[in-house]
């Protein structure tokens, strides 16, 4: 506080609507509804003492007025907590009362000059302490009534806000002030007021003053019924004159001219004297009549009579039968999809819709409807009410008919646009489009994928038979060269025990290398590796290959042997398989040494001979050394190879990643005392 509003910006943004049917005209906020307890609200709800006053504009028969120290505020009839103050048609008086979602009348003061519709009243409501007063003064006579109302339990803060009941109504120049406490002494000398429960059913009010509720509508000095004319009729004038006529009909819209229907028509009405208008209100009108563009147009018009009634319903038609004219400027319902969002600023802006065949505009009436056009979708399935026009100035002659909405309750979305539109086609073209383009590499290094699998798959096969058979063979081929060399003796040197003994291990390893190509076939892995370990398998492998020699083989395990992953056992056991078949067929070693070490993150092997070693060279690297190297990477493992003329030493070492070890167990506490603790690795 203060506060004052005047309206120009034509926007109410600092106010919320509780029903009515709310907009702004010539600095002037209007309510062309008919609803009961039609409140618009402001200001803020710790407002205490303070007063409002507006200029007040009846447009009907009813009442409208202020409201001050609301609270608790829904829509409905009596649906807040707070004050009401206003000038009303059926008592001719002032009315004053509480509202607390119910509604307690306090006496009404009667007003000397009456309440006329269509005429301003300054109206006063101020509230200080429990003390609530209001004062209705006519503009044009000066005539000022008053009433003070003392409510001992009174509602203390609250908004301020506007509200008609059964009628509309203007309100301008509305202006909030503070006001000082008065003493707490004139509040005591006051006694209460006596209230009247006002039923829901608009039973009468306390006859204060002697007034009596009229129930009758205002009257003016109607016209003859026989000189009323239908609207409908008028269309046959002739077009090259104005004529004279009288006709009655209801208001179906005010902005931006007023329209009104009978039950035949409807017509464009030019008053002759400006005059504030609702929708619902039955007038009789007296004009020049012409038609223009096949609508009727009653100029230079005066209203004979006014009443108010309920605003009548729209008319549900079809846009072919709304084309043909014979619902031209008439309230109607019509169904269309949104096609086209035109451009423009405000109320030149409009859509375009398409219902059957037919294409039409709708047009906002105010910026408000404007602004909720703004956020339908193209596409959308509507139902509009509004006036049908034909009308050149609404059609610009490129489609057969428009519609003028009335207010935003008049559009209702049905459904929303169709997922089918060309946006959504052609993103999902474009989406199809990817999908097959990366289907298409997908599916070809898929391809690619299969053909390395089996590429791989077969240079595994070759080494697994280059492993088992190939190596069993050289074995075999040692050991018959072996007993080559004893025949190549003198006969009484031959040693038939020990020939016997070679025979056996020959024979030994043609049924060892059988069965080891039937279990090629199917797992692929030696059986010894399942029962005896790595360092075992390893172990009788270069005994088996050197026995009947003088090749010594020693085999050496550090650190706590443990469960490892199959693949790198096997590799490990297919490597070492592979170096100690080199070192039997090429070396010409006299001893042969295999040491595994199981570490803390590392599992090392190797396999050193002291023969005479070889020279590497890129020409040198054979099918065994490149199956050991490719066998190698296939585990992560890093594989070194050191020869010269003292022998080979080839060293496989493969990372692991240790378990942890449970703080306060048994290894945990080896681990710590003698930091020689070995934890299970997983490689």
């Amino acid at each position: 506080m203060p506060y004052d509003d005047r309206f120009r910006s034509g926007e109410l943004s600092e106010w919320r609507e509780y029903s009515g049917d709310w907009s702004t005209i010539n600095s002037k906020v209007r309510n062309q509804s008919d609803e009961r307890g039609a409140k618009l609200i402001s200001g803020s709800p710790y407002w205490k003492d303070y007063e409002v006053e507006a200029d007040v504009e009846l447009l009907g028969r009813g009442n409208a007025g202020l409201i001050i120290r609301a609270s608790d505020i829904e829509d409905g009839v009596d649906a807040y907590s707070g004050y009401y103050a206003g000038i009303s048609t059926d008592d001719q008086a002032l009315v004053i009362g509480r509202a607390d979602h119910g509604w307690l009348e306090f006496p009404p003061k009667h007003m000397q000059g009456g309440v006329i519709p269509n005429h301003v009243y300054h109206l006063t409501l101020s509230a200080v302490g429990c003390v609530i007063q209001a004062s209705a003064t006519d503009v044009a006579s000066a005539q000022r009534t008053s009433t003070d109302v003392f409510d001992p339990d009174c509602i203390t803060e609250g908004m301020f806000g506007l509200r008609s009941v059964e009628s509309g109504g203007l309100w301008s120049k509305v202006q909030v002030k503070a006001v000082d406490a008065k003493n707490s002494s004139i509040e005591q000398s006051l006694r209460p007021t006596e209230t009247s429960l006002y039923p829901t059913s608009q039973g009468e009010y306390p006859h204060a003053d002697g007034l009596v509720r009229n129930a009758d509508p205002l009257k003016g000095p109607y016209i003859p019924e026989a000189e009323i004319l239908p609207i409908s009729s008028l269309r046959l004038l002739a077009v090259s004159q104005p004529t004279h006529v009288n006709l009655r009909g209801v208001v179906v819209l005010t902005t931006p001219h007023i329209y009104v229907q009978d039950a035949t028509a409807g017509a464009q009405v030019v008053l002759r004297n400006d005059s504030y208008l609702k929708i619902g209100d039955e007038i009789e009108v007296s004009g020049q009549a012409t038609v223009d563009d096949f609508s009727v147009r009653i100029a230079d018009a005066t209203i004979s009579g006014l009443a108010g009634v309920l605003p009548a319903p729209a008319l549900s038609i079809t846009p072919l039968q709304a084309s043909t004219g014979n619902y031209d400027s008439m309230f109607v319902e019509i169904e269309g999809r949104l096609d086209a969002m035109l451009p423009g600023k405000d109320l030149d802006m409009k859509i375009r819709l398409s219902g059957g065949q037919q294409e039409f505009y709708a047009i906002p009436s105010t910026t408000e409807i404007a602004g909720h056009l703004r956020n339908l979708k193209e596409g959308s399935v509507l139902r509009l009410r509004g006036i049908c026009m034909l009308g050149s100035i609404y059609t610009q002659n490129r489609l057969p008919f428009a519609l003028v909405l009335r207010s935003p309750d008049d559009v209702k979305v049905l459904s929303g646009p169709p997922w089918w539109t060309p946006q959504h086609l052609g993103s999902m073209g474009a989406i199809m489009l990817v999908l097959g383009f990366l289907a298409h590499v997908f599916y070809g290094r898929a391809e690619q994928w299969r053909h390395q699998a089996v590429l791989d798959e077969r240079e595994r096969l070759a080494h697994e038979m280059h492993d088992t058979l190939a190596q069993s063979f050289a074995g075999l081929d040692f050991q018959l060269r072996a007993i080559r060399n004893h025949f190549s003796q003198k006969s009484s040197d031959i040693d038939a025990p020990k020939m016997q003994q070679e025979l056996n291990r020959a024979c030994e390893l043609v049924r060892h290398s059988h069965d080891e190509a039937r279990r090629s076939l199917t797992s692929l892995r030696p059986e010894i590796l399942e029962k005896a370990g790595l360092a075992e398998a390893l172990s009788q492998v270069g005994r088996r290959m050197v026995a009947g020699s003088s090749l010594l083989v020693t085999t050496h395990v550090t650190g706590q042997a443990r469960v490892l992953p199959l693949r790198v056992v096997d590799g490990f056991f297919r490597i070492g398989q592979e170096a100690i078949a080199n070192a039997v067929m090429h070396s010409e070693a006299k001893h042969l040494t295999i040491a595994l070490e199981y570490r803390r993150a590392i599992l090392f092997m190797s396999i050193r001979d002291d023969g005479e070693g070889f020279e590497k060279t890129d020409d040198y690297e054979g099918f065994g050394l490149t199956g050991m190297r490719r066998r190698a990477e296939r585990i992560n493992a890093r594989l070194d190879i050191i020869s010269d003329g003292n022998g080979t030493t080839i060293t496989v070492a493969a990372p692991c990643r240790p378990n942890r070890l449970w703080p306060f167990s048994l290894e945990y506490i080896k681990d710590r005392w003698r930091n020689t603790v070995r934890p299970h690795d997983e490689c």
